[in-house]
């Protein structure tokens, strides 16, 4: 017996077109949120502040490649495996960002901080692009900024704690407040930048006036820091060519030498300063090198060229040096005068102390980061005496600023005369009247 199959029942085509209207919806939907979670401000800036921050690490880690690896290829000791190239690349990026190394039981922290800021410059950079790229308010700028800052810290953190031996090993506090500083700093500064936030108009204009006037007295100061060190290496130029000679460091080596001579550089231009303001500098416990101590106590310096424009001796000329500071202050004191002309005399003066105060202040900052130890116990405290030198500095600079800033802005302005003169013609009709 045979039962019939059921007629077959086909779906209407309107229900098929209206099945696949919905589908088609449905896709474009999720396609516009995707896309619309892809061009978040939360997508955008995680995604360009990580990329920002990485590049700047590998830009760094391939400059000490360079700097590093024809020393590490050539020289006569060579590291042990992949391991040790690694870990030499990383010491090497490490002393790049101003982390001090401790050798052995010895913690050198006089940091060539002249290399450091090569990162800290592209972390500004990063931190200004990035900002720049972001347009979805002060709440993301905030937030990237705090992943590059974060991501920064740990690479270093990171860094220091795996390459840790029995010879060069990095300390994780001295790591952590190193970067922390470095990159909070850069990033900040370079986000600001990039959103062109008018910080300036909520400050006074005076207080703008001595912030801008005070960090170009302490710039001045190291122009003229400069030109002592610059002299005192052209008079020792044979000694330190007999020094670099005896080192024999070879043509790898001359790139590793020449590093540290850059970064090393600004720690000397403060120790110049500190000898130009009078304060002196010291190179170990019993150690002080003044333009007031006619001899310095002889000690065992490590054997680095630029160390030779150490003054051995000191003679009446040299206790002229702390005039070149009242001479600064004497011309801040002029400009003083002619810039605020309008403000009365006791304005004036104080804006002086205030402008003597900010050099001050910088140059003690200055102070704080070159002074440290080589790992020595001969060698423990290096540099210039923060406190004293900004205090002499703001001393001298105020004996400069005071009597020019007080006078009046006449005083300083030249009165031109005309050089030619011309005398008119006289009129024809009261010429021929005179004739008559």
């Amino acid at each position: 017996m045979s039962q019939q199959a059921p007629p077959e029942t086909g779906v209407p085509a309107g229900e098929m077109n209206e099945f696949a209207s919905s589908s088609r919806r449905g896709s474009s939907a999720a396609s516009d949120r995707l896309k619309g979670f892809a061009g978040s401000a939360a997508v955008g800036s995680i995604t360009w502040s990580i990329i920002s921050c990485f590049s700047v690490i590998l830009v760094t880690v391939a400059l000490v490649c360079v700097i590093l690896l024809p020393t590490l290829l050539f020289s006569g000791e060579r590291p042990a495996g992949i391991r040790g190239y690694l870990d030499a690349i990383t010491w090497g990026w490490l002393l790049i960002n101003g982390v001090p190394p401790k050798l052995g039981s010895a913690t050198i922290t006089l940091i060539p901080w002249g290399l450091a800021i090569i990162p800290w410059v592209l972390l500004f950079r990063a931190g200004r692009a990035f900002s720049l790229r972001t347009d979805h308010g002060v709440r993301w700028r905030i937030i990237g900024g705090a992943i590059m800052v974060m991501i920064y810290v740990g690479a270093i953190i990171g860094a220091a704690h795996f390459t840790t031996s029995v010879n060069v090993s990095f300390g994780g506090g001295w790591a952590l407040i190193v970067s922390v500083v470095m990159g909070t700093s850069a990033v900040t500064a370079g986000i600001l930048r990039g959103a062109n936030i008018p910080l300036g108009e909520a400050v006074p204009a005076l207080a703008v006036f001595a912030l801008k006037w005070g960090l170009g007295a302490a710039l001045a100061l190291i122009g003229v820091a400069a030109v002592v060190l610059a002299l005192r290496l052209l008079i020792n130029f044979g000694d330190a060519m007999d020094l670099f000679m005896g080192l024999n460091p070879g043509w790898s080596g001359i790139l590793a030498l020449l590093a540290l001579t850059i970064g090393y550089m600004p720690v000397l231009l403060v120790w110049s300063a500190a000898y130009v303001v009078g304060a002196g500098f010291s190179i170990g416990p019993d150690v002080i090198v003044s333009p007031f101590i006619p001899v310095t106590a002889p000690t065992q310096l490590p054997p680095f060229p630029p160390l030779v424009a150490i003054p051995e001796t000191a003679g009446a000329l040299v206790w002229l040096l702390p005039l070149l500071v009242v001479v600064i202050g004497i011309f801040w004191g002029i400009g003083i005068s002619k810039s605020l002309g309008k403000e009365n005399a006791l304005i004036r003066i104080l804006l002086g102390f205030a402008v003597a105060f900010v050099a001050a202040a910088v140059f003690y900052g200055l102070a704080v980061i070159s002074l440290g130890d080589l790992g020595d116990v001969r060698l423990v405290s290096l540099g210039p005496d923060p406190l004293l030198s900004a205090s002499l500095l703001w001393i001298l600079l105020s004996i400069g600023i005071t009597p020019t800033a007080v006078l009046p802005a006449k005083t300083f302005m030249r009165k031109r005369q005309a050089k030619i003169v011309i005398v008119p013609d006289a009129d024809p009709g009261e010429a021929h009247r005179d004739h008559e």
